[in-house]
Order: structure tokens, then C-alpha cells, then sequence
């Protein structure tokens, strides 16, 4: 009986407990640190959700069926429609155009690099607008007002119907169209339009059904870019390379001479902006206005392949629920004539100088591109226009030095000799009495002044136009190779302090044959000027010219220094050939007739004695030195004579 009891009690204990296992919930398993769940980890259930109780969180969720993890897409848990086209394939299209490579990623849809065709690199390379191995940036966001993130089109994924290689020539263009599909009523296309012959780029960012679900009526538009080095010398093109801006049918720029890093937050409409090289522009061009961009410039430390790390951010106006975008990206040389084609002021962009001096550059631009349709050396064509300048000029540096000649041929006279003798302790009135003698003999000391002046314009507005015409780029003449930068015959490797920066590592042949004939132009000039009793050291200071030209011009372009030396060049022979031609003696017959005339012609004449307005300043302004002096000698004479009261 007790045998049957523990059967039947045994047996109970093992249903009961097996009953429990069956029928009983499972513990939960307590999750590890590497299983704890993020924001970005999708949970699903087949009922809505309620609010956790705070008082059972500890105790999990129940674990779900494998495949229902599997179909759960966490970027769409996150973005919702959007992040259906956050995941895809990156795949490139390239595009060939008479003027441009440009290679397109659907991978954000934007350009990773654009190549220029007719232009190579100082190391005859592809010259690169774009390098796909830098930071190249141009993308759109807005904020989605379901999922409450921000969309940004570099995060999409676009597909594209077509070839993957497209070659447009002449007029022609070719669209390529890349779209992102959101859902069936919403998508975003990128549209690019390419020209055979152009350097642009025409683009749309079209917005089909997307107004309805962005929080804010505009877009954040972000551009970041770095400059490739291109060029041999990396200072000048830093120099060169910065932001430009255009407002108010003004250009500004960020960054640029100074090399340090600039930032700017631009108030108003822009019309369009910049990322200038040296000779080449990436240059985005908007259908309407930009809206207060802030933009930056930054020069990358210890990384000599890279010119400037250039940002620029700003926002956009959408309307409608099929709204449009619409710029135009030029990259492309900072040639003057295709710039101003565009018919946007993007020529304004060039620093050709101020005011008269940039009008001098448009017209030697013009000259330029006249010679460079029957003339194929770009050395020839400085030199023919060398030669051009100087015969325009010369009528008034004939004059010059013919006003030069009389006065040296004056001051040999007896009559200026015996008044260096007589008034040598006075400097104001030993003046005074030379220019009584010369203007009875017709002779203006600034005569031989002013028409050299009036050519400074010229040699000034050169000093802007060779360093950055990129007519000049890699065009040879003789023995230099580049004519837009330094022709170095001999360098070296050794750093030495205030020489390297300012002269080089280098020495430049056309700098050096510049300097020796401003020396040999300098020395015929002495000769033909007359010599200063008053102060004889003047004589020397010109030829402190040429070695300060040496010291900042060893490092600009060589076409400068070519058409500084042939400009000397031609001057001296035209001072070689003026002087053969004049003979002193009759020179001073001639100012001797001159001046036996004035004298029979009595105090009559015009006003001031036949004196010019010049000459007239000019003495007023030694009148009131020498008054000023006497006040000063009186005035010591006083104090001297009160001290001794005293």
C-alpha cells in the first residue's frame, strides 16, 4: 500500500512539474552590453505601442521571429521613406566635352572630378578643377517634418538610365539625369546639362512632391572644396587663390595675400561665388540669388599639394511642391574673354588693378589676343608689344629728352656756373635764380619729368597683368619654359633666412638682364641730365633701382622681366639715337635767340611773366620755405638777445 502511494505521489510530482514548464512563461534573458539596443535599432510588433512601465522595464520585450528582423530596414526606422534610398550602389559616369572630363557619382550625385582638356599641371599632368582624392562637397539638406532628421542628398543614393560614358562635341549638349526615389509620389532628381564647347555645367535639383514633407521653405546648401596645387611655385598661387564674391556689382574676397585663415558672413543676396586659383575658377553661378552665405578660407599647414580649403554654406528659397533649383558651375581658366561671355561680371573676378590701371590691362588683353591670331610665340608677341608701347610714347619721350639736353647744356653756361659759385650756400635761392634763367631761355625743368611719368601707368598695369594671365601659362621662350612664373638657371636647397622668402632659392635670367639694363638706361640718362650742385649725391640713387628690382622680382613671372628688359632695350636705343641727333651747340644758339626775343618784347606777355601755372606753385611754394626760415632765424635772434637781457 505504501509502495502504491509513492507511485501515485511520485508520478503527480513529475506532471506537476513537467505541467509547469509547458504552461508557465519563460524568464527573460537579461541582455548583455554589446546586445543593448540603440536609436538606431528597429523594434516592431504586430500591436501598436504602448509607454514602457517604468516599474517592468527590466524584464525586456519578448524576442521576435527571426525573418521579422530581417525585413526591418533601420534607416527607413530612422528617415522613414528617405532611407529607402540611403542604401544602394555607387557607380560613376564620365563625361568627355571638347573642354572638360567630369566624372558624376550616384553616390550623392555629385561631381568627384572634373579635368580640364586643353591644360596640363607644371609636372604635365591632367590639370584637375576637382581631384577626386580631396574634399569635394556640393550637397542640399532639409528637415523632414515626419521623421523630424535631416536629409541630405550626399547620403542618397540615385539611379541613372543610359550609357556610363558620354562624349558631347561643338554645340551640342547631353543631359544626364539621376534620380532618387523616395516613394511613388516623391523623388529628387539631379539634372546636369553639358555643352560640347563650353566650360560650364548647367544643373537642376528638382524636388517632385518634397515641398509637403520639409519642416522649412528652404534649403541648406553646402559647397566645400580644396585646391589642388597646379602650379610649380605653390606661394604665388596661394597668394592668388581665395574666395570671390560678387554684390552690388562689386567683387570682395576672402583669404588671398595675406595667406591666413579668413572666415565671412555675408549679409543680402550674392550673385555668385568663387573658389579663384591663380589661373583657373570653380565658380558657381545660381538662377536666382545666393542668401547670406558665410564663407571661408583656410591654408592647410605643412601640405604643399593643396592650395586653400575653401567653404562656403548658405540657403535657398523653395516654393511649390515641384520646385527647381537651377545653377550653372563654370571651371575653367580666369581667361578675361570667356569669363565675360557669360555675361554675369565674372571677368570682375580678375585682379587686373584699380581704377585706369585695370582699363589699361582690358585693352593689353585685347592687344594681346589681336597679335596671338598671326604671332605663335607668346615672347614675340611681349616683344612686338614692347615695341607697340614705345612708339606710342615716344613723341613724348623725345620731348623729354630733348628738355633734358637743354638744361644740361644750360647749366655748362657761365651764367649758371657763376651762380653755383655765388648762391652755393643757399640752396632756396640758388634755385630761385636758375629757374629766372631758365624760363627767359624757354626751358621747364619738369619738362623732362612729366612725360616720363605719364608711362608709369603702363609699366604698373604690367606688374598685375603677367603674374596671373594664364595666356602665359607653360608658353616657352627661349630658355625659360613657363612664362608666367620665375625662369630659374641655377637653385639651390639651402634656407636662407630673408632671402627665401622674398628673392628665392633661385636665380632668374631675365630678372638679372632686366636689372643690368636699368643700369645701362640709368647711366645714358645721367649723362643727358644735369648734374644737382645743390645735392650731387641724387645722382646715385637710381642706381639703387636695379638691385631692388633684383631683390622682388627674382620670383615673378619671367614675362614681366622680359618686357621690363626689352622695354629698356628699346629705350636705351632711343636715347642712344635722340642724343646722336642733338648738337649742343645749337641747342644753345637757339635758347640765346629765344631769349634776346623775350627781352625786345618788353614786360608785355601773358600773365605771371610767361611763367606756367607749375612754375608759378612752384615758386610761391620757395617763397614761403624762405619766409618761414627768416621767421625762424628771427626768432632764435630774439631768444639770443632776451637771454643776454637776462
Amino acid at each position: 500500500m505504501n509502495d502504491k502511494n509513492s507511485v501515485i505521489g511520485i508520478s503527480l510530482m513529475v506532471l506537476l512539474t513537467v505541467l509547469y514548464f509547458v504552461f508557465m512563461p519563460k524568464p527573460p534573458e537579461t541582455p548583455t552590453q554589446t546586445e543593448t539596443p540603440t536609436s538606431d535599432t528597429a523594434i516592431t510588433s504586430s500591436t501598436p505601442e504602448t509607454p514602457a512601465d517604468p516599474d517592468v522595464i527590466s524584464q525586456g520585450a519578448p524576442e521576435e521571429d527571426d525573418s521579422t528582423q530581417a525585413a526591418v530596414n533601420p534607416l527607413q526606422t530612422k528617415y522613414g521613406d528617405f532611407g529607402k534610398a540611403m542604401e544602394g550602389e555607387e557607380q560613376f559616369i564620365e563625361v568627355k566635352t571638347d573642354k572638360l572630363v567630369v566624372k558624376l557619382s550616384t553616390k550623392g550625385g555629385k561631381m568627384v572630378s572634373a579635368v580640364l582638356n586643353e591644360h596640363k599641371t607644371f609636372d604635365s599632368l591632367p590639370l584637375p578643377i576637382i581631384r577626386e582624392d580631396l574634399l569635394n562637397e556640393f550637397y542640399f539638406q532639409f528637415i523632414d517634418k515626419n521623421s523630424l532628421q535631416a536629409i541630405n542628398t550626399s547620403d542618397l543614393y540615385f539611379t541613372t538610365t543610359g550609357q556610363r560614358t558620354l562624349t558631347v562635341n561643338g554645340e551640342n549638349t547631353r543631359e544626364v539625369v539621376m534620380t532618387a526615389k523616395i516613394n511613388d509620389q516623391q523623388a529628387l532628381e539631379q539634372v546636369y546639362t553639358f555643352t560640347g564647347d563650353k566650360y560650364s555645367v548647367d544643373y537642376e535639383l528638382r524636388l517632385q512632391g518634397i515641398r509637403k514633407t520639409m519642416k522649412n521653405g528652404y534649403l541648406d546648401v553646402f559647397w566645400n572644396a580644396e585646391t589642388p596645387k597646379t602650379e610649380k611655385d605653390i606661394k604665388p598661387q596661394r597668394q592668388k587663390t581665395q574666395v570671390v564674391y560678387f554684390q552690388n556689382d562689386d567683387t570682395e574676397n576672402i583669404g588671398g595675400m595675406t595667406g591666413e585663415d579668413d572666415e565671412e558672413a555675408v549679409k543680402g543676396e550674392v550673385d555668385w561665388i568663387s573658389y579663384k586659383s591663380q589661373f583657373f575658377s570653380y565658380i558657381l553661378i545660381p538662377e536666382s540669388g545666393i542668401r547670406s552665405p558665410v564663407m571661408s578660407s583656410e591654408t592647410p599647414l605643412g601640405n604643399d599639394d593643396i592650395s586653400k580649403k575653401m567653404m562656403s554654406n548658405f540657403q535657398m528659397d523653395i516654393s511649390g511642391n515641384n520646385s527647381v533649383s537651377a545653377f550653372t558651375f563654370y571651371l575653367g581658366p580666369n581667361e578675361y574673354g570667356i569669363l565675360a561671355s557669360y555675361d554675369k561680371e565674372l571677368e570682375e573676378e580678375m585682379d587686373l588693378g584699380y581704377l585706369f590701371i585695370s582699363h589699361i590691362n582690358i585693352l593689353t588683353i585685347k592687344i594681346f589676343k589681336f597679335f596671338e591670331g598671326f604671332i605663335p610665340n607668346y615672347g614675340l608677341i611681349i616683344l612686338l608689344f614692347a615695341i607697340l608701347v614705345k612708339l606710342i610714347v615716344f613723341p613724348m619721350t623725345y620731348k623729354s629728352y630733348v628738355s633734358m639736353a637743354k638744361l644740361r647744356v644750360i647749366n655748362n653756361t657761365p651764367e649758371i656756373k657763376a651762380i653755383d659759385e655765388k648762391f652755393k650756400g643757399d640752396a632756396q635761392k640758388l634755385q630761385m635764380e636758375k629757374m629766372a634763367i631758365y624760363r627767359k631761355m624757354g626751358v621747364s625743368p619738369l619738362g623732362g619729368c612729366l612725360p616720363m611719368l605719364l608711362q608709369w601707368p603702363i609699366l604698373i598695369s604690367m606688374f598685375f597683368f603677367f603674374p596671373q594671365s594664364v595666356e602665359l601659362r607653360q608658353k616657352s621662350f627661349l630658355w625659360a619654359t613657363d612664362l608666367s612664373t620665375y625662369d630659374s638657371i641655377f637653385s639651390w636647397t639651402t634656407h636662407i633666412p630673408l632671402l627665401s622668402d622674398t628673392y628665392g632659392n633661385h636665380i632668374s635670367l631675365f630678372t638679372l638682364l632686366m636689372a643690368i639694363s636699368i643700369y645701362v638706361y640709368t647711366y645714358y640718362q645721367q649723362k643727358s641730365q644735369p648734374t644737382n650742385a645743390a645735392m650731387p649725391f641724387m645722382k646715385y640713387l637710381p642706381y639703387m633701382m636695379p638691385i631692388i628690382f633684383v631683390f622682388f622680382l627674382n620670383n615673378y613671372a619671367s614675362g614681366l622681366s622680359w618686357y621690363y628688359f626689352a622695354a629698356n632695350i628699346i629705350s636705351i636705343a632711343q636715347t642712344v639715337s635722340i642724343r646722336a641727333s642733338l648738337n649742343d651747340e645749337k641747342l644753345l644758339e637757339e635758347m640765346r635767340k629765344k631769349t634776346k626775343k623775350s627781352k625786345k618784347g618788353g614786360k608785355g606777355g601773358s600773365k605771371g611773366g610767361g611763367k606756367s601755372r607749375l612754375e608759378r606753385w612752384a615758386e610761391s611754394q620757395q617763397k614761403k620755405q624762405q619766409e618761414l626760415a627768416r621767421a625762424r632765424q628771427q626768432g632764435k635772434g630774439n631768444s639770443r638777445s632776451t637771454r643776454r637781457k637776462k
